[in-house]
């Protein structure tokens, strides 16, 4: 969604900070929780704007983030200007991979 409603790259979109609603595993029977999670980074306002309309937030800081999950992306795109097929990739820095170039 970040790269295309928001126009960033691979490795932007994998960067910025995400939200998770009713994450996690309820034991059986439980109603799923409907607290929204948001990663540290998001805007205060923002949270505070959520939270004054009546949703339950909770912020996750450091190892807690590994609710998010983790991603890679490959890009292919064709090239505005030139006509040329464009691949670009990102890595997620909450994991422990990379995107590096072909030789």
């Amino acid at each position: 969604m970040n790269m295309e409603v928001f126009g960033m790259n691979p490795q932007e979109a994998l960067d910025a900070p995400r939200i998770c609603i009713g994450a996690g595993m309820p034991s059986v029977g439980e109603v799923m929780d409907m607290t929204v999670y948001v990663e540290e980074g998001i805007d205060n306002d923002t949270v505070r704007a959520l939270q004054g309309i009546g949703h339950k937030i909770q912020v996750l800081h450091g190892m807690q983030r590994s609710m998010f999950g983790r991603g890679q992306i490959i890009r292919r795109h064709i090239d505005d200007l030139t006509g040329q097929i464009v691949y670009s990739a990102g890595s997620d820095p909450r994991g422990d991979g990379c995107a590096m170039p072909a030789t």
